[in-house]
C-alpha cells in the first residue's frame, strides 16, 4: 500500500477543494464549474459577514458576485436547492441522485412531518393555479399560545412537500424561497429516474473524492444514513477495475484513506502560498473531525454556543496559509456604513511579517466582498 508524507497529502486535498493557487475559475462559469467540482455547497442564513453559500464560492472563484449564483439557480437552472448534508446548492444534472432521500421522506423519514393531506393538497392547487409562491403567501393559522415555538402548520406542510419532491425551490428572494412544481423547474432533457442504490453510492464515492482527494470509509456520505458496508463493497470494485487505490498518510492512524488513481498520479504540488479567510461552512471544515486530524485544527463555531461560554467569538472564520491553518478572526460587517469590525482575531502562533502582508491583503479583498469600504476593530 503506498504511503503518503501528510504534507503531500494536505496539499493534495486543499488542491482537490479548489483552495490552491491559480485554479482559473472566474465568472459565471467558473462558479459553475466550482459547485460542480465540490458537489454541493452550503446554503446558510447567517449573515454576520457574508452568507455561507457565497463565501465559499468567493473563495474559489476570486471574482465572484452573488449575481453569479442566482443566475445559475433561477435563469439557467443549472443548479438546484435541495439537500446534501445540509440545506444545499447542488448541480442540476445531479438531480436523479436526490430522489433517494425524496423517497425516504415517504418512509416516515420526514424531519417536518405532519400529516395534513388537505392542507397539501391546497398547498398545491394554489401554486398549480397562481404560480411560484413564497411560505408567506399563504394564510397562517395562528400558533398554540402554549408552543409559542412551533412552525406554523403551513410551513411544516410546504418544507415537508419540498422535501419529497413534490415542490421544488424556483429561487430565493433574500434567503427565503420560492416553490413551484417540479415540471416547471427542472429544465428539458434531466435525468429523472431513480437510481439504484449501488449507482447512488458510487455516485457520493465520485463526488467525494473529486471534492476532497482523500477520503477515509466513515467519511463518505458525510451525515447520510446509509450502512458503511455498502461503501466498501462499491470500493472493493472500484479498487479491483483501477480506478480508486488505497493508501495510507504517515505520521495519522493506519486507517485507510482512498483516492482517485489518475488524479494522485498527476498531481504536483506546489510551494506558492495562498490566503484564505474560510466560512465556518466551507466544505474544506465541516467535518470537524478530519479536519483535526488531517490539519491538526480544532475548530468549533461558537455561534450556537450560549454567549456565556463562548472562548472566541460568534461567528469565527478559520484561517488558512498555506496548508497550515494560523488561526482565526471574528468579523461583523457593518453594511449601512460599509465597515467591516473585527471583533476578535488570534493566531495559532506568532505570525511572520510574509503571513501578515498575505492577512492584510486578503482582509482588504474580503470587506469589499462583504460590501463594506473600511476595516476597524483591534486596535
Amino acid at each position: 500500500m503506498q504511503k503518503l508524507p501528510l504534507h503531500t497529502a494536505q496539499h493534495f486535498i486543499l488542491h482537490s477543494q479548489l483552495l490552491a493557487p491559480n485554479t482559473g475559475l472566474s465568472g459565471k462559469e467558473g462558479t459553475l464549474q466550482a459547485i460542480r467540482h465540490l458537489g454541493y455547497v452550503q446554503i446558510d442564513t447567517i449573515s454576520v459577514v457574508a452568507r455561507a453559500h457565497h463565501h465559499v464560492l468567493w473563495t474559489r472563484v476570486p471574482d465572484y458576485q452573488p449575481d453569479h449564483l442566482q443566475e445559475l439557480d433561477r435563469e439557467d437552472r443549472a443548479v438546484f436547492d435541495y439537500w446534501a448534508h445540509a440545506a444545499s446548492y447542488l448541480p442540476m444534472e445531479d438531480y436523479r441522485f436526490s430522489l433517494i432521500r425524496k423517497k425516504s421522506m415517504d418512509n416516515g423519514n420526514g424531519f417536518w412531518r405532519l400529516d395534513d393531506p388537505e392542507l397539501a393538497a391546497h398547498v398545491i392547487q394554489r401554486i398549480q393555479q397562481e404560480g411560484a409562491l413564497m411560505s408567506k403567501d399563504f394564510v397562517r393559522s395562528k400558533e398554540r399560545p402554549d408552543e409559542p415555538w412551533r412552525i406554523p402548520a403551513i410551513n411544516m406542510v410546504i418544507r415537508q412537500l419540498f422535501m419529497k419532491g413534490e415542490l421544488m425551490a424556483a429561487g430565493r428572494k433574500g434567503i427565503l424561497k420560492t416553490y413551484d412544481l417540479p415540471e416547471r423547474v427542472l429544465p428539458e432533457g434531466i435525468a429523472t429516474d431513480l437510481p439504484t442504490e449501488q449507482e447512488y453510492i458510487e455516485h457520493l464515492i465520485r463526488r467525494d473524492l473529486r471534492a476532497h482527494g482523500l477520503v477515509k470509509l466513515s467519511e463518505f456520505g458525510y451525515l447520510l444514513k446509509i450502512k458503511r458496508q455498502a461503501f466498501h463493497e462499491v470500493i472493493k470494485k472500484m479498487i479491483q477495475t483501477g480506478e480508486v487505490v488505497e493508501v495510507e498518510i504517515n505520521s495519522l492512524s493506519k486507517e485507510s484513506y482512498f483516492v482517485f488513481q489518475k488524479s494522485l498520479t498527476d498531481f504536483s504540488p506546489t510551494n506558492k502560498k495562498q490566503f484564505h479567510i474560510l466560512s465556518p461552512f466551507d466544505n474544506l471544515v465541516i467535518q470537524r473531525k478530519r479536519l483535526s486530524e488531517l490539519f491538526g485544527f480544532d475548530y468549533t463555531i461558537e455561534c450556537y454556543v450560549p454567549e456565556a461560554k463562548r472562548k472566541f467569538g460568534y461567528y469565527g472564520l478559520p484561517l488558512l496559509f498555506g496548508t497550515q491553518f494560523v488561526g482565526q478572526l471574528d468579523a461583523k460587517a457593518d453594511r449601512k456604513n460599509k465597515i467591516l469590525i473585527l471583533k476578535n482575531l488570534e493566531w495559532t502562533e506568532k505570525p511572520t511579517q510574509v503571513m501578515l502582508r498575505a492577512f492584510d491583503k486578503k482582509l482588504k479583498a474580503f470587506a469589499k466582498f462583504c460590501g463594506c469600504e473600511e476595516v476597524k476593530g483591534l486596535n
